[in-house]
């Protein structure tokens, strides 16, 4: 039977994700951590498509198991390909998500390929890294439970450490790593450093081209406009600081700064520690904003294929993207604010959500 998932134990494992994209050697390391914490045989991240600079990261127990799988070309037989595309979209991927009991029985994959190793059941955690899509995927054996529906909804919380660590590795691709700020700059990405209080210690200049009279910086605080998501961006850094555990909301949700006329940008912060800490001094967090107006929002066709929208929903879910409130599409749809707040109900539920930064994170991942 499989060990079910251990939240300490995972928390402590998600805590060397920067220390590894750091110092590669503590990969191995890193991932077996999480492999036990979530009582899986094995742990590897791949590219879901193109290539991704860190390579292939796989624990050593799986490596056998992929050389067959490309040298028996079974990557061109994999039954779970009919459902990744869809599925990785969604964040989380489980075995049950793909497959039926009958299915697991019957297909080669599983009874020729996965069986000779003992394999069955995996969960796969979709993230991205500026414009590649990668997953984390852990593997069950035979004898084990598969992941659940419950085991889904614990793993997605774990998209924030892992982007976070993906954009450090994309960013040292092209600096060196005593010019971190510099480095996150030539990467195209914004990113503000803060102190052990919570407050600004440092930004770089692609955070500071995001600053205007709508978002600002006031006594070392990074303020929006709305008194409200300040406070979710104070309560966001102060769960972090204070080692909350990646389950508590106020730490795994990304916090959403809206900008009159233009798209809102997503905060997403991850406090450093082990080598991280030690080597930016300055710092006890950093938060990587994405500015969702560089980024296309995903066509009315695929929001509906995946997410089984209604041509009504489809149109409040890509207003909710662009940053627009209940009332301000109440007014260019021209409906009532009540009716209005019914379709926004009705877009989180079918995407799983529960705000509207998390419905802008999952629809910025997605591809046109």
């Amino acid at each position: 039977m499989a060990t079910p998932i251990d939240i300490f134990e995972l928390e402590k494992a998600l805590d060397g994700l920067l220390e590894s994209a750091l110092v590669p050697d503590s990969w191995e390391r890193t991932l077996q951590q999480i492999s036990q914490a979530t009582g899986s045989v094995g742990t590897h991240i791949m590219p879901v498509r193109g290539k991704f600079p860190a390579g292939f990261l796989s624990t050593p127990n799986l490596l056998e198991a992929f050389q067959v799988y490309f040298s028996e070309e079974w990557h061109k037989r994999d039954f779970r390909e009919r459902g990744l595309a869809v599925a990785m979209a969604k964040g989380v991927v489980i075995e049950h998500d793909i497959a039926s009991e009958e299915e697991f029985k019957n297909q080669s994959f599983y009874t020729e390929f996965l069986a000779r190793f003992g394999f069955r059941y995996s969960a796969m955690v979709g993230f991205t890294a500026g414009d590649t899509m990668l997953s984390l995927n852990l593997q069950r054996r035979i004898e084990d439970q598969p992941f659940d529906r419950d085991d889904a909804q614990l793993l997605i919380k774990m998209q924030s450490r892992l982007t976070a660590a993906a954009e450090i590795i994309r960013a040292l691709q092209v600096a060196r790593i005593d010019s971190m700020s510099e480095a996150f700059e030539l990467a195209g990405t914004a990113v503000i450093f803060f102190d052990r209080a919570g407050r600004i210690a440092r930004l770089n200049q692609r955070a500071e081209r995001l600053l205007d009279g709508n978002i600002r910086v006031v006594d070392r605080e990074l303020v929006a406009t709305s008194q409200e998501e300040t406070g979710l961006l104070r309560r966001h850094l102060q769960a972090i600081l204070s080692k909350e555990p990646f389950t508590n909301p106020a730490v795994s949700t990304p916090v959403l700064f809206s900008r009159p006329g233009k798209a809102p940008l997503v905060i997403r912060a991850q406090r450093l520690n082990g080598v991280p800490a030690e080597l930016f001094s300055h710092s006890a967090a950093v938060a990587i904003i994405t500015d969702l107006s560089e980024r296309a929002s995903p066509s009315r066709d695929l929001l509906r294929q995946l997410f089984a929208l209604t041509p009504q929903e489809t149109t409040v879910a890509r207003l909710l993207m662009d940053g627009s409130s209940p009332r301000q599409i109440a007014e260019i749809c021209g409906l009532t604010y009540e009716t209005t707040r019914g379709y926004v109900k009705k877009v989180l539920a079918k995407t799983g959500t529960q705000r509207q930064s998390q419905l802008i994170s999952l629809l910025s991942s997605l591809k046109i």
